[in-house]
């Protein structure tokens, strides 16, 4: 390491590190095993910048001393995750794996470098890949620790707060995919508001369907939407932001409060994602909707 490296020569007071994006990956091996005299050598740099595919080695360790610039010998081995959201990764950050905080950043060894690091995670309890239930497919997260649990909230973490239970997704009505994934980008075809098989809302808003009952059956349609994704993705926490959300209004003669009624569906992304579930929109009043549905929607996804 350079002599010229600030950390090392301690130029830094504190943390210079104030706000940054989560790195985001999947597990794509677990492991399991434990060393007692591993011999790691963290380096003294508290950070490492990682990049998309990229595939990296995840070990834990219960030391109190695993610092930057230490040693760590006694360690269980967790996994290897692959990038799908690069950044840098910060000693200190909280790492999730699902839904699940396993520990925090204690530092890299670049043993094996060029081939990848070895990210080290402090926890209070050693244990290892199998023995915590870690799979081939689960979510990993870095993220700075937040004060709010709101700040780190995933998409399906804040459905499960709003008490939505994502249905399993409806059978196509004709010759077409729920869901076309492409170049980035996710693209749903339309749902109407079906609740376990059955239209919930049926007939033309502004006639027998009132305004307030289109704004339900556009909130259900957007659920249907979200189900269709995650069933396509693996996860809502796949979806950088919502783009683009088109809304169909089976409409009575002379209605013309289409963007009231789809709202239901505009307000429920924002409730779920945040500032990233903002979004383009058009909402159209037409004359017929299949099955005399209330409503259709259908969103543009942008994937991380």
């Amino acid at each position: 390491m350079s002599s010229n490296d600030p950390y090392k020569a301690g130029k830094f007071s504190k943390n210079p590190y104030a706000l940054k994006s989560d790195v985001i990956g999947q597990l794509v091996v677990t492991l399991d095993g434990r060393m007692e005299n591993r011999g790691l050598s963290l380096i003294t740099p508290p950070s490492r910048c990682v990049c998309r595919h990229q595939v990296h080695e995840l070990i834990l360790t219960d030391e109190p001393t695993a610092m930057p610039g230490r040693q760590v010998d006694r360690i269980g081995y967790l996994g290897f995750f692959s990038v799908e959201a690069g950044g840098v990764i910060l000693r200190g950050d909280a790492v999730w794996l699902d839904e699940q905080c396993i520990g925090a950043v204690a530092g890299f060894d670049e043993t094996h470098m060029p081939n990848h690091l070895n990210i080290v995670i402090a926890t209070d309890k050693l244990t290892t890949g199998v023995e915590i239930g870690a799979r081939p497919g689960a979510r990993l997260q870095f993220s700075l620790p937040q004060a709010k649990e709101e700040q780190r909230m995933t998409p399906e973490a804040k459905l499960k707060e709003l008490q939505i239970e994502l249905p399993v997704p409806a059978t196509p009505l004709a010759a077409y995919v729920p869901v076309v994934v492409a170049e980035g980008w996710a693209y749903t075809s339309g749902q109407i508001p079906l609740v376990d098989g059955k239209l919930a809302f049926q007939g033309k808003v502004g006639g027998p369907v009132d305004e307030k009952a289109g704004y339900e059956a556009a909130r259900i349609c957007v659920i249907n939407c979200l189900a269709a994704l995650k069933a396509a993705l693996g996860s809502l926490d796949r979806i950088e932001r919502v783009v683009k959300v088109v809304g169909f209004v089976n409409s009575a003669s002379g209605f013309t409060a289409q963007p009231k009624v789809i709202n239901g569906a505009s307000e429920l992304l924002v409730q779920v994602f945040g500032d990233a579930g903002k979004h383009a929109r058009s909402a159209v009043g037409v004359a017929e909707l299949p099955l005399d549905a209330a409503c259709e929607v259908e969103l543009v996804v942008k994937l991380k």
